[in-house]
């Protein structure tokens, strides 16, 4: 815990701007992971999600957000966990502020061990974005989109399968 304090206390003396933004997005964080457990997860991700602007930023600052959510969930502190659909929904939020339109979109695929397993990632103009590898998932829901998605799960265990 000392580490973390001496850490963040150089943080604030030489990049306090970047030190605001990591604890506005852990602010943001806390509020999501408080209301997927009282609201559905849709209407969770219209409550943090903001009003997107016109304004527009530049690859390096985009970049520095996706580091700023990663530095901050990598800290693994109570709900500050690098659970990916937590880092979409505020990247989401953040990028949307600064005229990024994104989607977030959550998937399933059936693992190599026999269980399915889930990720939510970002995407811009039809890409995966700030993802280390392309995100190869069935797609069973995007937000925002009003469009309804249904998917069987069984049907999808056994096309991956086969």
């Amino acid at each position: 815990m000392g580490s973390l304090v001496s850490t963040t206390t150089r943080l604030f003396l030489s990049r306090p701007r970047r030190a605001f933004l990591i604890l506005r997005m852990a602010w943001w964080v806390a509020i999501l992971s408080a209301a997927v457990k009282l609201v559905s997860l849709p209407r969770a991700l219209r409550l943090v999600s903001g009003s997107p602007t016109q304004s527009s930023s530049q690859p390096e600052e985009q970049q520095d957000l996706a580091t700023a959510i990663d530095a901050l969930l990598s800290l693994k502190l109570l709900f500050l966990k690098p659970i990916c659909w937590k880092r979409a929904a505020i990247l989401h939020r953040y990028l949307g502020q600064r005229g990024v339109v994104t989607t977030i979109n959550f998937g399933l695929r059936k693992g190599s061990a026999g269980p399915l397993t889930g990720h939510a990632w970002l995407e811009a103009d039809g890409r995966a974005i700030f993802e280390t590898e392309k995100p190869e998932y069935a797609v069973t829901y995007v937000y925002p989109s009003s469009a309804p998605f249904v998917i069987e799960l069984a049907s999808l265990a056994k096309t991956k399968a086969g």
